[in-house]
């Protein structure tokens, strides 16, 4: 009789932090993303990578230099974009006028019955502050390949 009691005890203990789990998960997942100012290294590279992911390439566009916006605004954004990507900015290091945003990208294909695949890697933006603003002076992710 003893055993089951503790056998008992064991399954609402074991349900408990069953159901504490799920809550966290639940309230990780609805939880909004962190939103950066964009005056800032950290807000430039969420808006770059949201209007890449948005494939609006006016937008995504004018937050590089001058002369990497006129080397790559004949581009066609959308034919270099993945369907899926996950962006986190990992690391921030602010230098007088010039920063470096690393970040970490996980692009994502296919959901077919095989699944698709992934690929995760680091990418590092180089930005210039005009004013208040921070500019991207290095061709990023996912136009790196196609301009100079």
């Amino acid at each position: 009789m003893k055993t089951d009691r503790h056998s008992q005890i064991a399954l609402i203990v074991i349900g408990g932090i069953a159901v504490v789990l799920v809550a966290i998960a639940i309230v990780l997942a609805i939880r909004p993303p962190l939103e950066f100012d964009r005056g800032t290294p950290e807000g430039t590279a969420q808006a770059y990578f949201q209007a890449v992911l948005d494939e609006d390439e006016e937008l995504a566009l004018s937050y590089l230099e001058e002369y990497l916006d006129t080397a790559c605004a004949s581009r066609e954004l959308r034919y270099v974009t993945p369907s899926s990507a996950r962006v986190v900015i990992a690391r921030t290091e602010i230098d007088g006028t010039e920063a470096r945003v690393d970040v970490v990208i996980t692009e994502s294909w296919g959901d077919g019955p095989f699944g698709g695949g992934s690929n995760t890697f680091d990418e590092t933006l180089v930005m210039t502050r005009h004013g208040d603003r921070w500019l991207i002076s290095r061709a990023p992710w996912p136009i790196d390949g196609i301009c100079p």
